[in-house]
């Protein structure tokens, strides 16, 4: 599919009741209600997003929570009618095929526990499978193909967003690590600084670096005889990097240490900084600008069939 509601892929499955009682509901659209319950779900779903990014979601939040929440299902639902009312209907074979997927995916056990862990059976999955494959199916044959984007709109992306496409300095350089702890004695350090001194004077007088690497390193890299492929400054610690883009292609660095020992660095090339060519990035940045367009449709659709549904809310969040 070129794209995927991701609402719809990253809110944990739900399923809907007309014959719900409605005490237990929290809103009725179109005469369908949303049960509580898979309100209470979606809350703990956004409030586990939230968590995934670092945010901690304190109290003053929970009606702002429970209104987003809310309006995710609302506007689900909607969707969903609005499929139906175009026929977009999803076969039997079609929802089995993608169960089958996730059970291969998580295996048997592992496809239990996610169900467990969601708080669904087997066959509501399977009903919000369906649902969401028609919903997806509107999106990707009446929405999708309805926008474009036009060179004009990809060029003057690229060139009002010169960062996004700007590529820093980077060398590509193997090492040789003698682990020292950072707590570590003289006597210690000095035996180590002593056995790395040694290595380098076998490479000066012809040794292999890789063959040294992958016999004395003490770490990954040493499988590969030391490579650590291409790197940008900021990726590596200061002494290491400055080091490391000091060199030219083909030399060997002193003795260099860092709060992880000692090393000896060889670049075996460097990139300079640079810009990636728009033909390059074309087809990604019309990707892009798409995913966006298709996005406000959605969400323009969504207001519009809001406009027409009847909409009643029984426990309506406040904010």
């Amino acid at each position: 599919m070129l794209f995927i509601f991701v609402l719809l892929l990253a809110s944990a499955a739900f399923l809907y009741s007309s014959g719900a009682k409605q005490k237990s509901a929290v809103a009725s659209v179109n005469g369908v209600l949303i049960p509580k319950a898979y309100l209470e779900r979606e809350v703990r779903r956004f409030e586990e997003q939230a968590l995934s990014q670092g945010q901690l979601v304190d109290e003053s939040q929970s009606d702002q929570l429970n209104r987003q929440a809310l309006d995710t299902l609302i506007d689900i639902e909607l969707l969903y009618q609005e499929s139906q009312r175009r026929g977009f209907e999803i076969s039997e074979e079609r929802i089995e095929e993608q169960l089958n997927s996730l059970r291969t995916q998580f295996g048997d056990e592992g496809y239990a526990a996610a169900l467990e862990q969601i708080g669904i059976s087997d066959g509501e999955l399977r009903t919000e499978l369906g649902r969401q494959l028609a919903i997806q199916e509107m999106i990707d044959k009446d929405i999708t193909p309805a926008t474009t984007v036009s060179e004009q709109e990809s060029t003057d992306f690229y060139e009002n967003n010169p960062a996004f496409f700007f590529s820093p300095e980077q060398v590509r350089a193997s090492h040789i690590l003698i682990l020292v702890s950072p707590d570590a004695g003289e006597e210690e350090k000095s035996e180590a600084r002593s056995r790395i001194t040694e290595i380098r004077k076998r490479i000066v007088a012809g040794e292999d670096f890789a063959e040294l690497a992958g016999q004395f390193s003490e770490d990954n890299s040493s499988m590969n005889g030391g490579d650590l492929g291409f790197f940008q400054r900021e990726q590596m610690v200061k002494p290491f990097a400055d080091a490391a883009f000091s060199l030219q292609i083909g030399e060997l660095s002193e003795v260099v240490t860092t709060q992880y020992g000692f090393h000896l660095i060889r670049v075996t090339d460097r990139k300079a900084e640079s810009v990636v060519p728009f033909e390059q990035v074309q087809l990604k940045i019309f990707e892009y600008l798409q995913r966006e367009k298709v996005m406000v449709a959605i969400e323009e659709l969504a207001a519009q069939l809001r406009s027409q549904a009847e909409i009643q809310e029984y426990t309506l969040p406040e904010g």
